[in-house]
């Protein structure tokens, strides 16, 4: 039975994001400008207007309210096919481990069809799952309710855990779906899940692993990211009242200081473009590593890492 190792599943996103420092940019980039898109239009339609009287019915423009969902809308579904793009590049970047691309594996194709279908089924699937999941979980406790007291609080000790390993250990399989779209450029449910026969538990481990260094890594990059925003703003002068002294003249300041603070956001488009990127590193290479290191057939790994 093969296996893999969840140290280097997980220092997968490390070693990409060295390896194509530019397609970890890139990536984010295409992940962020949608967001900042939608940033830009909030400001342009309601101003301060938008943080200060949020209730649609004292502003001005009514029409500007709901022109603003729908193209909010809008903007929400370019965000999401730009992640399904991004989510098949860098499983395709994983799959090619050192090899280059100059399109930083950026296609728009079938396999990036197969991920964005295979991501439907699997959150209406996993939405399915929950729900009778839950049902069961809720039966199970009416019934340990009439336990004794010791016994009762043993009884839903026990069933926390359970549900918590039952996610664990589905989520762990159902995570190998889409990187094995791409492997095997067609939707590949049945052979993802197969995959993952035996390596069960070592997912579900996986999947705790992604999880706790995705806390980390947030907790440092915002600590980071605060402190660069601060220098930034100190010293181009855009900073003259401290947010959490008085945050209605900080927000008011932005508005009587707009170029300052656009050169703000152009700087800090760069780190907060890489952040994203790897977050998207992170969410999905140690995955593609585990279906590159499990598959067997040679060939296939090598047409997995070409251009489509």
């Amino acid at each position: 039975m093969k296996t893999f190792d969840i140290t280097e599943a997980l220092a997968e996103p490390f070693r990409q994001t060295m390896r194509r420092p530019m397609a970890t940019l890139v990536w984010g980039l295409i992940g962020l400008l949608p967001s900042l898109a939608g940033i830009a239009l909030m400001f342009h339609l309601f101003g301060n207007e938008m943080f200060f009287e949020p209730d649609p019915e004292s502003m001005e423009d009514l029409g500007a309210f709901f022109q603003f969902q729908g193209w909010s809308a809008m903007i929400n579904l370019v965000e999401w096919l730009g992640s399904i793009v991004v989510i098949t590049a860098v499983t395709r970047a994983t799959f090619a481990v050192r090899r280059r691309d100059n399109a930083f594996f950026l296609r728009v194709g079938w396999d990036e069809l197969w991920v964005l279908v295979g991501s439907l089924v699997v959150a209406i699937v996993a939405v399915i799952a929950v729900l009778i999941l839950a049902a069961l979980a809720i039966g199970l406790g009416v019934a340990i309710w009439q336990l004794p007291e010791v016994a009762r609080v043993f009884g839903y000790l026990i069933l926390g855990v359970g549900v918590l390993l039952a996610i664990l250990l589905a989520a762990g399989r159902a995570y190998l779906i889409l990187p094995a779209c791409v492997w095997h450029h067609k939707l590949a449910f049945e052979e993802g899940w197969k995959l993952g026969r035996g390596n069960t538990w070592r997912l579900a481990g996986l999947v705790i692993m992604v999880a706790i260094v995705s806390i980390v890594m947030s907790l440092v990059l915002l600590v980071v990211g605060v402190i660069l925003l601060m220098i930034v703003g100190a010293v181009l002068g855009g900073w003259t009242a401290p947010a959490m002294d008085d945050p209605e003249a900080w927000f008011e300041n932005i508005f009587d200081q707009p170029m300052i603070w656009v050169t703000v956001g152009v700087i800090m488009l760069i780190p907060l473009a890489w952040a994203q990127g790897f977050f998207q590193l992170l969410g999905n290479a140690p995955f593609a590593h585990v279906v590159r290191e499990l598959s067997t057939d040679a060939d296939m790994a090598d047409s997995a890492s070409e251009s489509v």
